[in-house]
């Protein structure tokens, strides 16, 4: 049962994430979990479906509206821009919004769009857009092909994010005061910097015991 999963779900997902690594196919990896999990008995679904809906987090507006505004669809794209411009155009200056994950995903959505309810679910412009003109986004909905955006790249996976975690965690637990913890934590950046790195067997060779 577990080397099915691991053939169906996790190494197609892994390498699908790895490839497409931007916070913006972060929504469309969501949705290729839920389509690829779905072959589960009740009895498993009822473990697995959970999980998925704990770490929803790219099921978000946010990120369901960046993921629609770079979609290869033209029609995707201009519904996403359209509720990207309106957002930003009445959202508050200086108002912080809270990041909450969905508390209900559609396991049988056919679009990755369709995982939540947009319509009623409060909506804000996602954070890397806002450096982008009304005439930036609306060249958008032009292209033909697919858009590169130029935005800043933030990845969908969490690696980076949880060695930042552990190191903060390390640095809380060895020093005092936020002085001292950032000096620990750039110590190490530099220290690890410094270090060898071992891309292959043949780097080992040039290593000296």
């Amino acid at each position: 049962m577990l080397v099915t999963f691991i053939i169906r779900v996790h190494a197609p997902m892994w390498f699908a994430i790895k490839v497409q690594s931007s916070g913006k196919d972060g929504a469309r990896h969501v949705h290729q979990m839920l389509i690829k999990s779905q072959y589960l008995s009740p009895k498993h679904k009822k473990i697995v479906d959970p999980v998925i809906q704990h770490n929803t987090y790219f099921a978000h507006p946010l990120n369901l509206l960046l993921a629609m505004m770079t979609d290869h669809k033209p029609h995707i794209r201009e519904l996403g821009l359209q509720r990207v411009m309106k957002t930003g155009a009445t959202n508050h200056i200086g108002q912080i919004g809270r990041f909450k994950v969905p508390e209900k995903l559609k396991f049988d959505a056919l679009e990755y769009f369709d995982m939540i309810n947009l319509a009623v679910c409060p909506i804000s412009e996602p954070p890397v857009t806002k450096a982008m003109t009304d005439a930036e986004l609306r060249e958008l909905i032009t292209m033909e092909v697919t858009p590169n955006v130029s935005f800043l790249k933030f990845p969908c996976h969490t690696q980076a994010v949880e060695r930042c975690v552990k190191l903060v965690t390390e640095a809380a637990k060895t020093v005092c005061g936020q002085k001292s913890r950032d000096g620990f934590i750039h110590a190490c950046i530099a220290s690890r910097q410094l270090l060898p790195t071992f891309e292959s067997k043949h780097d080992f060779s040039h290593v000296t015991l």
